[in-house]
């Protein structure tokens, strides 16, 4: 039980000293949706592989004991509701964590007969691709207790990129009349100004038709960020600021969708 404690804590640390650069990149809908059904494949491939007096014996775990067959049936439930729960309005994030949570009493066996046993690299199998789902949810497996995990789905992405082209268009006229009646500013540099907004809402379409068409879309949203970065710092100093900042404000909360769902800060 000692030995097993540790490589836990150890499979744990490894974690969450995982760099930044590591993080794998964001899957789509349809490709979660694939490690779901992998999940459930590769966990009865375990199954099968296991001795069939294993199945019926009991073993004592941190929670006290368990039948090996009970921990069966609780965890095919719940990582069938996590199929079910996970649609294109929901990234099931809760039952998700339950299925890495309910592992870990099949982990603690497993780890406690040693490699040795039949299913061992069957379970293998299964937690690699535990990970794999893990890290769609910004989290690991094993789990680290005190994070909890969540994902935006394709729609939400695409939602966030329709509300951001339809803001810089306001934003872009707000910003013009604004302009018009500051005299001291150049015709040439109000017009950059504007182009520069209406260019935030075009990198905007063009994202939400990337997460549409499920193309690669990390570059559209690096192209969006910048931009949006580049028009707040030009508002910013320009005599525009005071009368567009309900209009650019409105850009923030799409982003940081945008941006949550990519992992990006």
């Amino acid at each position: 039980m000692k030995t097993c404690k540790t490589l836990t804590l150890v499979l744990i640390a490894l974690a969450v000293a995982m760099p930044a650069a590591a993080q794998p990149s964001r899957l789509y809908d349809k490709e979660v949706k694939q490690l779901l059904d992998q999940t459930k494949q590769s966990y009865e491939r375990f199954w099968d592989a296991l001795d069939g007096q294993v199945k019926n014996t009991t073993f004592k775990g941190p929670a006290g004991e368990f039948i090996v067959k009970r921990i069966d049936e609780d965890y095919r439930k719940t990582i069938d509701t996590a199929r079910e729960r996970f649609t294109g309005g929901s990234s099931a994030s809760t039952e998700v964590s339950a299925i890495l949570r309910d592992a870990g009493r099949t982990q603690i066996y497993v780890t406690e007969k040693g490699s040795a046993m039949k299913g061992a690299s069957e379970w293998q199998a299964h937690t690699a691709v535990l990970g794999q789902l893990a890290a769609q949810y910004g989290g690991a497996y094993p789990p680290v207790e005190s994070r909890v995990l969540s994902r935006r789905t394709d729609m939400e992405v695409i939602a966030a990129a329709t509300a951001i082209e339809a803001s810089s268009k306001q934003l872009a006229s707000a910003l013009e009349n604004a302009l018009k009646k500051d005299k001291a500013t150049p015709e040439a540099a109000r017009k950059a100004m504007v182009a520069d907004v209406k260019l935030v809402g075009e990198n905007a379409k063009l994202l939400g038709s990337a997460v549409k068409d499920a193309k690669p879309a990390l570059a559209h949203v690096t192209s969006l960020t910048n931009q949006v970065k580049k028009v707040q710092a030009a508002i910013a100093a320009s005599s525009a600021a005071a009368a567009v900042t309900g209009q650019l404000g409105r850009l923030d909360a799409p982003l940081g969708v945008i941006t949550s769902a990519f992992s990006l800060k």
